[in-house]
């Protein structure tokens, strides 16, 4: 009777090494992170499992659906993340342009900020500038963040 055994060692999110009576076949894979298993490395596992498992007894019908049904989880969770990071960079956009609304509303008013140092000055609104997401006015020559600005006078 033929033995064959199959053990698949060294499994990490960039590559793995499968072994085969002897015989060791390591396969590269690249994923989109470092941290964990992408769909394309669940996949290569997955084909490479049946490529080397043992004729006398294959993979039972149940565990095969098992792994189809964990491939198709992952790949709606795959899908549900990107949609999150999609979301959570249009919010950001959307922020950041209320944000500059807002500021431009100011053109013209008379507000109080506090100064880096304390203390407060008042001025008029003479423009009003973006400097990373949030924006910047500029009252008498200086620029103040936005959140700086005590009151607003029309």
């Amino acid at each position: 009777m033929l033995s064959t055994t199959t053990t698949q060692t060294g499994i990490s999110p960039v590559s793995y090494s499968t072994s085969t009576s002897g015989t060791t076949s390591t396969s590269t894979t690249s994923t989109t992170s470092t941290d964990q298993l992408g769909k394309n490395a669940f996949l290569q596992l997955l084909v490479t499992q049946m490529k080397y498992q043992d004729p006398l007894s294959p993979q039972s019908n149940t565990q095969f659906i098992a792994q189809l049904a964990q491939f198709s989880s992952l790949e709606q969770m795959t899908n549900v993340a990107q949609g999150e990071q999609n979301l959570i960079a249009d919010l950001q956009a959307l922020q950041t342009s209320q944000s500059l609304t807002g500021a431009l509303q100011l053109l013209g008013a008379t507000v109080t900020v506090m100064t880096s140092n304390g203390s407060q000055t008042s001025g008029t609104v003479t423009a009003v500038q973006t400097s990373g997401s949030a924006p910047t006015v500029m009252i008498n020559g200086t620029a103040y963040p936005i959140s700086s600005i005590q009151s607003v006078t029309r």
